[in-house]
């Protein structure tokens, strides 16, 4: 099976769209992985966006998005995800280190209310199903393609 990546976003903390900063993009953290015929993202950084028109125009979207963790600089572009207004995509949301913060399904809810963000997470008319599980473990996201995890030292918390 082939395996390509696409970087959306790299930058850390704080998306740069100054001149000097575009030699590697301005976007925050935002990978694209296509495994054979499938396709999930990891992270969802201010790259996601460009990502998420992209995926419209080509008609498809992704099945599944994982998190390495939630810093802001990781979930910022979520809200601008095109893909996930749409009814007709389903989309899975995973992340390895939350459960103790209510997973990911609550620090996304937080992220997307008021007084931080005027639309709410339930205005995302996919089929978004969430599922967190704990950094260390394994387990299969499509025939054939195996995840790894890791809990890595970060501050809060991330999944390697």
């Amino acid at each position: 099976m082939s395996l390509k990546l696409k970087f959306w976003g790299v930058r850390g903390s704080i998306a740069c769209a100054t001149p000097n900063h575009m030699k590697y993009g301005g976007n925050t953290s935002c990978i694209e992985v296509q495994a054979g015929d499938h396709c999930f993202v990891m992270d969802a950084g201010t790259g996601i966006r460009n990502f998420g028109e992209t995926l419209m125009k080509k008609g498809t979207c992704v099945s599944h998005m994982l998190f390495t963790h939630t810093h802001w600089d990781h979930i910022n572009g979520f809200p601008f995800f095109v893909p996930a207004y749409n009814p007709a995509n389903s989309i899975t949301i995973m992340a390895g280190h939350l459960m103790d913060q209510g997973g990911i399904q609550d620090v996304l809810s937080t992220q997307m209310h008021n007084p931080v963000f005027p639309v709410p997470l339930d205005a995302m008319q996919a089929d978004l199903k969430y599922h967190d599980f704990e950094a260390g473990e394994d387990f299969d996201l499509f025939d054939g393609v195996r995840i790894k995890t890791a809990p890595l030292n970060h501050p809060n918390g991330a999944t390697g």
